[in-house]
């Protein structure tokens, strides 16, 4: 099943086509704010990263599918800061790579 509008994982930035991407709640109905790869039952799937841990996780995955790594720091430092689980948190990204 597809979704009817591009949605983007708030943690990620992952672009969530197929409603099989979303995350899910224990009760295993669907989490519409996170992508399954960050969030599983009700829970980060990833819960003690740091957002310049999970730029470099981004920006390892773009390179294992062809993207240049100027353009996936670019794209994961443009990006990240601004959502919603990261905007909670109040730090700033400032990774060094």
């Amino acid at each position: 099943m597809k979704t009817t509008e591009m949605n983007v994982c708030k943690s990620c930035g992952m672009p969530i086509r197929n409603v099989s991407d979303f995350g899910t709640y224990p009760d295993g109905s669907v989490n519409t704010e996170y992508c399954f790869h960050c969030y599983e039952e009700g829970h980060f799937t990833d819960l003690d990263i740091t957002i310049e841990e999970k730029i470099a996780r981004n920006i390892a995955l773009a390179l294992k599918l062809g993207i240049s790594r100027k353009k996936a720091l670019r794209k994961a430092v443009d990006t990240l800061p601004g959502l919603a689980r990261w905007r909670k948190t109040g730090k700033k990204a400032t990774p060094d790579f």
